[in-house]
């Protein structure tokens, strides 16, 4: 019997397709109204789902996507879709969501019976929702205010509101993927059918729809006039962020920033870059946009250039070392004291952390965007540490007078877990020592063994009757030291004199080296490894890039990966990539895209990219024919490269071969899809 399988309505709707008959992705994409990335992405964890009811999801080059299976198993599945489909309304989390907009976009108090009609449930269903609502908009320090005869409205700082604006589409679109609503929107091609849908809609609720292709036109010549080429995140981010702030700034919304802060801002060069590109929008809007709108500009261009890694930005996000230090201190030891460990007393992991706050505490501070592509990953894998992080984390928020998004909270997650695995790298090995003739000499030869063996920990001393007991009670124990011979087959058993000899205590330093060497060979093995995915992924770039020959696309890739960390020449990255071009084809044969891999004196570490071209590029392939590539993915080790960084850069490359739908993800998903494959990948 197959168990229940929670298919998306997305992914009923293909089977829905399917079970008629076979489809390429372009057709899915037509009747599904979505794009064809969207369909491609779809198509791996549904292709999991199908297997319980024992049908394959067949994919064939050029004649499209089938389901293959026996005729019950077919039968079994479309009764499911069926049973399924009975109820296509909204779900309560979808619902509150839509509730948040439709508040949002209209302004005064609203009524419940306005809330009910308007979503087609009773007005007792509405309240409960309101109070779900409530708790999802005191995360972003509103209030939602509920007064009987009047209605339910929204309250609270403008600079909160469109925070809470973006963070909900970004939930479910990508900044790419919002600038190709705006465009579809511009051309008629959004369409209310489901909930999906009519969350978009709602969005464009919030912009002056004809605006938006002036908007547009506007900021990339004003960019484009100063020399400033934003990444396509930044662009999209920047794009959103103007359009929402000038029909907020139209409806009288106007919003405010600290005095300090603006004046802060307002001795940068993106500040009279803001005000600049102000000026054309004011021109051709008839809004006046005020400096507290131009200080919000700044931050997003700031933080494009802090991404970047430009050299000239540097100087304004300075902080104090010392700062920074008492920081990480501070927040090792309250994590600590909710583990009941010690985790300050290694220097390396108080500097690492401090290191890793300045630059974070910087965006917090000025209200910047802090991106965690692996948050959803840390949260699964490590529960207890979220938690423990989120308390350490007041401790930022006390100092500093920030609030700490759960993207930095992952981050200082993983930090501590990183202190947690060296500390146990220290910690001494726990033995109960057994002596059945008497507590003195027990007594004495466990002064002994404290006085010759300082890297044990003697955690109880027992006899013989009691010994039982005594390990139920006390699970860490890693071995026994008897003064008699005894059966113990969980744990290892050293036999000594009662009065110690010279080779009893070296028997148990045999064992303490044994166990050291043991523990930290797996510690290392996991830390290298677990770091070296970790850095890998932090720094992971796709960019989009235009390119009409060879040449061109390395330039593309030389000027993108410049200021990146780790990469020490760019040119000296470029020479070997050509070299190894020279050498043989790196396109895939039949998968339309380039795997550009070198090592090479230009880095410092090993270096992930993706980039994907506007147009397909011709190249050679590995088996010497031409074919078209779609997208170059980029590796890069150093020239003295460890068997662990090479063993992590050979299994992204046999996945490109052996994991379904893995080059389909690179050419067309979304950057958090294609990096959660990775995590899969490199587990």
């Amino acid at each position: 019997m197959v168990m229940n399988v929670d298919f998306t309505r997305r992914e009923r709707q293909i089977i829905k397709v399917l079970l008629e008959g076979q489809a390429t992705a372009e057709k899915l994409s037509n009747i599904l109204r979505v794009s064809r990335r969207t369909i491609l992405r779809d198509l791996p964890g549904l292709s999991e789902k199908l297997k319980p009811f024992g049908i394959k999801l067949n994919r064939k080059s050029g004649k499209g996507i089938s389901l293959e299976g026996e005729s019950d198993s077919l039968e079994s599945l479309k009764r499911e879709i069926e049973k399924d489909s009975e109820d296509e309304r909204i779900t309560p989390g979808e619902r509150q969501k839509l509730i948040i907009l439709f508040l949002l976009e209209n302004k005064g108090p609203q009524k419940l019976y306005s809330l009910a009609r308007e979503f087609g449930v009773t007005e007792a269903t509405i309240s409960n929702d309101l109070d779900k609502v409530e708790e999802v908009l005191s995360g972003y320090g509103l209030k939602l205010m509920r007064r009987p005869g009047m209605g339910v409205w929204i309250k609270g700082p403008e600079k909160n509101i469109r925070h809470l604006i973006t963070e909900l589409f970004y939930k479910y679109f990508d900044e790419a993927r919002l600038v190709r609503l705006i465009k579809d929107n511009l051309q008629g091609a959004v369409k209310s059918e489901d909930w999906m849908e009519r969350i978009k809609n709602r969005f464009f609720g919030f912009i002056e729809k004809n605006w938006l292709e002036s908007i547009e036109g506007i900021l990339k010549k004003t960019m484009e006039e100063n020399g400033m080429n934003l990444a396509d995140s930044a662009y999209a981010g920047l794009l959103v962020h103007i359009a929402l702030a000038l029909e907020r700034l139209k409806n009288g919304e106007v919003i405010s920033m600290d005095g300090a802060l603006l004046s802060t801002l307002k001795g940068t060069k993106e500040f009279e870059l803001a005000a600049r590109l102000a000026g054309k929008l004011e021109s051709a809007f008839g809004v006046k946009i005020p400096e507290e709108e131009l200080g919000y500009i700044t931050m997003h261009l700031l933080g494009a250039k802090l991404r970047a890694g430009y050299d000239d930005s540097r100087e304004l996000f300075a902080m104090d070392h010392r700062e920074a230090m008492e920081a990480s201190l501070e927040i090792l030891k309250e994590a600590g004291r909710e583990l009941k460990r010690d985790l300050v007393r290694d220097a390396r992991v108080v500097e690492d952390l401090a290191m890793h706050l300045k630059p974070a505490l910087v965006r917090m501070k000025m209200g910047m965007e802090i991106r965690n592509p692996i948050l959803s990953q840390i949260k699964d894998a490590y529960p207890d540490l979220i938690l423990v992080a989120e308390k350490a984390a007041r401790v930022l928020e006390k100092k500093f007078g920030v609030r700490v998004p759960e993207e930095e909270i992952g981050y200082i997650a993983m930090h501590i877990g990183a202190a947690l695995e060296r500390e146990r790298e220290r910690e001494r090995a726990g033995v109960v020592l057994v002596c059945p003739s008497g507590i003195g000499s027990a007594r004495m030869l466990a002064s002994r063994i404290r006085k010759e063996l300082p890297d044990l920990e003697i955690i109880d001393v027992v006899s013989l009757l009691d010994l039982e007991r005594t390990l139920e009670r006390h699970p860490e124990t890693e071995a026994v030291i008897s003064t008699v011979p005894l059966e113990e087959d969980r744990l290892p058993v050293i036999v000594v004199s009662p009065l110690l000899s010279s080779e009893d205590v070296e028997n148990i330093r045999a064992f303490i080296r044994k166990r050291t060497f043991s523990d930290k060979k797996s510690c290392e093995r996991q830390k290298a490894g677990g770091n070296m995915v970790f850095e890998l992924l932090e720094y992971f770039l796709v960019e989009t890039v235009s390119a009409e020959s060879f040449e061109e696309l390395l330039d593309a890739i030389e000027e993108k990966i410049r200021a990146k960390p780790g990469i020490i020449s760019a040119s000296e990255v470029k020479k070997d990539i050509h070299e190894r071009e020279l050498k043989s084809g790196t396109a895939v044969p039949g998968a339309g895209i380039s795997v550009l891999h070198a090592r090479t004196a230009g880095v410092e570490k090993p270096f992930l990219g993706l980039f994907r071209l506007e147009r397909p590029l011709k190249m050679k392939n590995m088996d010497g024919e031409i074919e078209d590539v779609k997208a170059c993915l980029l590796m890069l080790l150093p020239k003295k490269s460890s068997p662990k960084e090479m063993e992590i850069m050979g299994r992204i490359s046999a996945a490109l071969i052996e994991e379904e739908g893995f080059v389909e993800l690179l050419k067309f998903g979304a950057d958090v899809e294609v990096i959660r494959s990775f995590i899969r990948i490199l587990k």
